[in-house]
């Protein structure tokens, strides 16, 4: 049980500081980040990744990517992991290309140095907006 919070709060670390430059004052992702393929499977390919270098279950990597997702994504997570799971499911090319890249080279350091920089590219930083009633 404890373990399991010892790797939800390194992972949620690690993404929120990769996507941390493009946070909005109340730390909100830029909304297309939502819907890019690249993003998401690069998430859900480096959750894969520790959880196999760190032997999790199935069931302790579903509560990580939970964690993940939420921490990234805010209110939006279950629509975006429920995206996520859809391109998964249908092996979407562009998503699994992405997936597997992160994958592949993700570490048990969580370095998400390169994630980050492609986030950079091709984000702007989100704004919030204030609407007065």
């Amino acid at each position: 049980m404890f373990e399991s919070f010892a790797h939800k709060r390194k992972l949620k670390k690690a993404f929120s500081d990769c996507f941390e430059p493009l946070k909005s004052v109340l730390d909100n992702v830029p909304i297309p980040m939502q819907t890019d393929r690249y993003i998401t499977a690069s998430i859900l390919g480096s959750c894969r990744a520790y959880a196999e270098v760190n032997h999790t279950g199935e069931k302790l990597f579903m509560l990580l990517v939970d964690a993940v997702f939420e921490e990234v994504f805010r209110q939006n997570s279950m629509a975006v992991q429920t995206r996520t799971e859809q391109w998964l499911n249908e092996a979407d090319d562009e998503f699994m290309q992405a997936y597997y890249h992160a994958k592949e080279i993700s570490n048990s350091d969580l370095d998400l140095n390169w994630l980050a920089d492609y986030a950079q590219q091709h984000f702007d930083p989100a704004v919030e907006v204030n609407h007065l009633t």
